[in-house]
C-alpha cells in the first residue's frame, strides 16, 4: 500500500510535535502500514529507528482517552504490555517504539501452548487487583449505539437488554478487564505473551472477557476447543456455563452494533447480529 503524502505529511509533523525526530523533510521518512480495524497504524522508519505511530479513528463509541491511558501504565507498571514513549490522552495520538514480535492470529488458539499462554495472561489480570478507571462498559454501549429504526439492530437492543436481566440475576464480577479480544491483541515478544491495545479497557465482568475472546477468535467453529477451553479457564458448572454462553451473545451484539454503526451495510456486523439472535432462541427468557 502506497503512502498519500497527506498521511506522510501528518506522521512528520506529529514526529517534530512531540520531539520524535528533527526532521522536516518528508523524504526521508519510511512509512508501512499496519492492519487496524478503526485507527490508522503505522510503522514509522526516520533517523535509522522504527516506531509505532497511531492516528485514532471516528469510534462510534466514545473511548475515553484519559482512561485508556490511566489503565496502560498500570498494566505496563506490572509487565503485561509493552511502554509507549508518547500518549496523548487528548487526542489519541500513540507512539512507541517498533519492536520485533509475533501477533496472534485466531488459528493460534488452537495450539495448547499458546492458548494457555494467552489464557494465564489473561487471567492473571483478572487477578491483578488492579483498578482501571471507566472507560467501556458492553452492558451499557449497545444501549446507545443501536438504531432502533432499523429492525435488525432493534431486536438486537431488546435482546441485550434482556441478556444483561439474567446476567444480573446469576451475579455480575468487578476485575480489570481488555475487553477487545481480538487475536491481533495477543502478541509473543522475547518469548513472552504480552496484551496490547488497551482502548477499551476498563473494570468489568471477566466473563466478558472470555466470552470476547471466543467469539472474536472462532471457538465456536470447534465444538473440541470450545469445550476444552471452557475447561481450562474453569468454567464448569451449569451456571457458570449459562453465565458465559449469555456473555458471548452480549459480545456478538456489542460487535455487531459497532460494526454496523461504522458501516450500515457491514456484512460481518449482520452476522454478529443474526448469531445473537440465533443463539437466543435457546435461553428461556
Amino acid at each position: 500500500m502506497i503512502m498519500t503524502m497527506l498521511e506522510i505529511s501528518k506522521a512528520v509533523e506529529l514526529f517534530l510535535k512531540y520531539g520524535i525526530s528533527k526532521v522536516n523533510d518528508p523524504n526521508k521518512y519510511q512509512l508501512t502500514p499496519l492492519n487496524g480495524i478503526t485507527n490508522t497504524s503505522l510503522i514509522v522508519e526516520v533517523d535509522s529507528k522504527k516506531f509505532v505511530l497511531r492516528i485514532p479513528g471516528d469510534n462510534p463509541d466514545v473511548i475515553n482517552r484519559e482512561s485508556e491511558k490511566y489503565n496502560t501504565a498500570l498494566v505496563q507498571e506490572i509487565g503485561m504490555t509493552l511502554p509507549y514513549i508518547i500518549f496523548d490522552a487528548e487526542n489519541g495520538v500513540k507512539i512507541s517504539e517498533y519492536f520485533e514480535m509475533y501477533t496472534y492470529k485466531d488459528s493460534d488458539f488452537r495450539n495448547s501452548d499458546l492458548r494457555n499462554n494467552a489464557f494465564i495472561e489473561l487471567m492473571k489480570l483478572h487477578n491483578s487487583g488492579l483498578e482501571f478507571k471507566h472507560n467501556f462498559s458492553p452492558m451499557e454501549v449497545f444501549k446507545n449505539i443501536a438504531d432502533e429504526s432499523n429492525m435488525l439492530e432493534k431486536e438486537a437492543k431488546e435482546i441485550g437488554e434482556k441478556v444483561i436481566l439474567k446476567i444480573n440475576e446469576i451475579g455480575v464480577n468487578k476485575a480489570p478487564c481488555h475487553q477487545d479480544l481480538f487475536p491481533g491483541n495477543f502478541i509473543i515478544f522475547k518469548d513472552k505473551t504480552y496484551l496490547i491495545d488497551w482502548e477499551y479497557s476498563s473494570m468489568g465482568d471477566n466473563y466478558f472477557d472470555y466470552a470476547d475472546l471466543f467469539w472474536q477468535n472462532s471457538f465456536d467453529h470447534d465444538t473440541g476447543l470450545r469445550e476444552q477451553s471452557l475447561k481450562e479457564l474453569g468454567i464448569s458448572t451449569n451456571e457458570e456455563i449459562e453465565k458465559f454462553e449469555y456473555f458471548e451473545i452480549l459480545s456478538m451484539i456489542t460487535w455487531g452494533l459497532w460494526a454496523l454503526k461504522r458501516s450500515p451495510n457491514d456484512n460481518d456486523g449482520k452476522m454478529a447480529l443474526n448469531k445473537a439472535k440465533e443463539q437466543i432462541k435457546n435461553k428461556k427468557l
